[in-house]
Formats: C-alpha cells, structure tokens, sequence
C-alpha cells in the first residue's frame, strides 16, 4: 500500500470518512478542528495566568520605603547606594548580638543590636545595668537631600541588616548626661 498525498487529510478539516462527534452535534454552529484546537489552548492559558495571578507568582516584588514605627523614612536599598553614593566602610558593632559577624552599618560612636527595639532604634527612656539612657531615633544624619532614619546593607554571607539611627543620651554610672550617636543594627 502506497501512501498517497492526496489521501492524507488536511489539519483544519476531517477526513472523508470521519463522523461527528457528540460534543459538536449539539454545537450550533461548525468550526474546523484549527478552531477548537486554538480555543482549548486559549483556555488553559488564561487558566494557568489565572492561577499564576491568584499564587502572586506572576507580580513582580516592588522595593517600597519602609518608615520606622515612628514614621521617619528608611531606605529601601540593600547596597547602601542610596544613602551613600560612593558606599562606605562598615564599621564592626561595638555590642550586642553581631560583635563577632560581617561588619554592616556605619558612623556612630557605638554600633549593635543593644540600641534596637523591634528592628529600630529605640525610644524613650531605658534602664540598662543601673544606667539610664534616653534614646531618640533620628532621621537627619543620613542622606543628602532627605533625611533617613535607616537603611539596608547585606554582608559578604548574604544576611541583610537595617542600620538605624539615633542618640543615647546616659546618665549615672559616671555619665552626666552625655549624648553620642548610636547605630541600631538588626536582622532582616
């Protein structure tokens, strides 16, 4: 038996000796295989971008601003290039939980995780061994044109800290009311 090209039916339409099916009987109106073909295929695609828009797969992250529970407004890089153009040299936390890690934020007089209070700098008056110490997050010794009380900044082991900004101000166990730059550095 010879295969004859004339024989061999074209994809849009059905062989001679094809019948209809149950599913096209009660159609109202004829199409060609092509036609359904396209609309199975149509829908499974909005069926997939349905489901990969109801996952929040398919939405792209958007890098907001975060503002500290105080309402002052931190940086929403994780390079530091917005606060500090041209980068900085980390400085190693002079206390707290990091002393022995990645060195992350900068400035200060003292620098670590002591000077935080749910991811921010503190506020308010605290009693630290016997000492008392006033702190106030500050959102006017980062940045050029805007102030900010944060930013962001990721270590060579890729954890990523906010670095926040405030004064300590301590009195008792020899201080007399002295007041220094403090970084509050926390785990993101």
């Amino acid at each position: 038996m010879t295969l004859e090209l004339a024989r061999i039916p074209g994809l849009d339409r059905p062989g001679p000796d094809a019948g209809g099916t149950r599913a096209g009987r009660k159609l109202k109106v004829r199409g060609t295989r092509r036609t359904f073909l396209r609309a199975v295929a149509l829908g499974a695609l909005t069926l997939g971008a349905t489901a990969l828009d109801w996952s929040g797969l398919s939405r792209l992250r958007r890098a907001d601003a975060e503002y500290s529970p105080y309402g002052m407004p931190g940086y929403d890089r994780n390079d530091c290039h917005d606060a500090y153009p041209t980068g900085y040299a980390e400085l190693t936390d002079t206390s707290g939980a990091y002393v022995n890690t990645y060195a992350a934020c900068f400035g200060g007089y003292w620098r670590g995780s002591t000077y935080c209070d749910a991811g921010w700098h503190k506020y308010g008056t605290w009693n630290e061994s016997g000492i008392q110490v006033d702190h106030q997050p500050v959102a006017n010794t980062c940045g050029e044109i805007v102030g900010k009380n944060a930013w962001r900044w990721t270590t060579p082991d890729q954890k990523v800290y906010r670095c926040s900004d405030g004064f300590s101000t301590f009195w008792g166990g020899g201080y007399t009311g002295q007041t220094y730059l403090t970084i509050c550095r926390a785990a993101l």
